[in-house]
């Protein structure tokens, strides 16, 4: 996806919309310098088996290279009509998403959050 936005406090935004099962990256945000806080949402359809998606960082959000895994590694997506989710802190010019092991039985949704 090749669509870049600003994160708002407090308001989750689509870094991958619900129905997404295909491995990638997904929206880059532009995080605002005063924000400490962030958290990524994974919501799991029903019949969601298997997948792992990666919290990750850059620089600017239009960066093309490697971008840099946040946490000690892919989060594990959780059971089938569930939800995980996974909370960090630390500052960041942009942070993504990216569907590293495809998601196995169903879809999810990744959204992300952040506040000073």
């Amino acid at each position: 996806m090749t669509t870049y936005n600003a994160a708002m406090r407090g308001v989750p935004a689509d870094i991958f919309p619900a129905g997404t099962s295909a491995t990638g990256p997904g929206t880059a945000f532009a995080v605002p310098p005063s924000f400490f806080k962030h958290k990524i949402a994974i919501i799991c359809s029903a019949g969601v088996a298997s997948g792992a998606v990666q919290p990750e960082s850059a620089q600017d959000p239009s960066y093309s290279g490697t971008w840099n895994p946040i946490g000690g590694g892919p989060i594990t997506v959780p059971a089938a009509s569930s939800t995980l989710e996974y909370q960090f802190t630390g500052y960041f010019s942009a942070i993504r998403a990216n569907i590293t092991t495809i998601i196995g039985g169903g879809t999810i949704q990744v959204t992300y959050e952040g506040a000073p």
